[in-house]
């Protein structure tokens, strides 16, 4: 493999994509260390290193399902994929290869994971979160082809920052849980947000995502309520006083940046350039999840 080969290889796997699955992680393992008064660096390290590879097939898995899709899409930062296959088709078998390479990886280290620390329900998930994004694009299942892509990616707000609260607690509790909901809630935000710039390759790809089927405005609607909706779980959540020492108050003021960016986007829908607003919306999101880690990142070296 020359050089070339290889910068294509690694632009394949749209290596970005993995912060805003660090800082979600990390959420959830920051959450159980101030709710248990524990924090284990080495199972934090550990099980990030499970979750890394699952989430890297994704990108490398969609490019080769998306093959056809992507020909009618422009590639940007966050949508199109990474147009790598559509210019270099014979790298395709590749693509596919190193994305089962990179879920088997984790599946393994995650067998070992549970064995070391007796946790058979770590492996589970893990093996459930797999699953759902190699199937988000390949067949039979072909979840983002069928309407059910929404639904994969709501998933992920609960596995993702789930890895992490169970590596840290060894469980999973109504505590979490309801902490899910929210996270949940955005990525409903995110998903929407990065179908808009391709919702007319999706048509012509036979793909059936929420804004396919109803249209810009809906989605950018739906966006706009979930971020309302978001602030509001907030509020509640801070209302049931069983998440001392958190303060809820401050989680809402970050909450402002997403639901401002899409009230932005909504008073504009009309004439808003949808890569732009994608942009936006996705990078409003990374900015509130890792206001979020900073904050419970504070409150771990204060009480811990």
């Amino acid at each position: 493999m020359d050089k070339d080969q290889l910068y294509k290889i690694i632009k394949l796997g749209r290596f970005h994509f993995l912060t805003a699955g660090f800082l979600t992680f990390t959420s959830g393992a920051l959450l159980a260390g101030i709710l248990t008064g524990k924090f284990f660096i080495e199972k934090f390290i550990f099980a990030y290193l499970i979750l890394m590879p699952a989430h890297l097939s994704v990108s490398y898995s969609n490019d080769y399902f998306d093959w056809k899709a992507d020909h009618y899409i422009k590639p940007n930062l966050f949508t199109g994929g990474s147009g790598v296959l559509v210019k270099n088709p014979q790298l395709r078998n590749m693509a596919k290869k190193i994305a089962l390479y990179l879920i088997f990886s984790s599946i393994a280290m995650a067998i070992i994971y549970s064995i070391i620390y007796e946790s058979p329900s770590f492996l589970l998930l893990v093996v459930f979160g797999n699953l759902l994004g190699w199937y988000y694009s390949a067949p039979p299942l072909k979840l983002s082809y069928r309407g059910l892509g929404e639904v994969a990616m709501v998933l992920t707000g609960l596995i993702i920052p789930g890895l992490g609260y169970l590596a840290m607690a060894g469980f999973i509790d109504i505590k979490f849980l309801l902490f899910s909901i929210p996270q949940m809630i955005y990525q409903v935000v995110f998903i929407l947000s990065v179908e808009l710039p391709d919702r007319i390759g999706d048509k012509k790809a036979g793909k059936n995502t929420f804004t396919v089927k109803y249209g810009v405005n809906a989605s950018i609607l739906i966006i706009l309520i979930s971020t309302l909706l978001g602030m509001t779980l907030f509020i509640l959540l801070g209302l049931t006083h069983i998440y001392n020492p958190i303060n809820f108050n401050i989680i809402l003021i970050f909450s402002f940046i997403p639901f401002l960016t899409s009230l932005w986007g909504y008073r504009n829908r009309f004439k808003i350039e949808y890569v732009k607003f994608t942009k936006y919306m996705v990078t409003s999101l990374i900015i509130l999840i890792l206001l979020l880690d900073i904050y419970f990142l504070l409150i771990i070296t204060n009480t811990i």
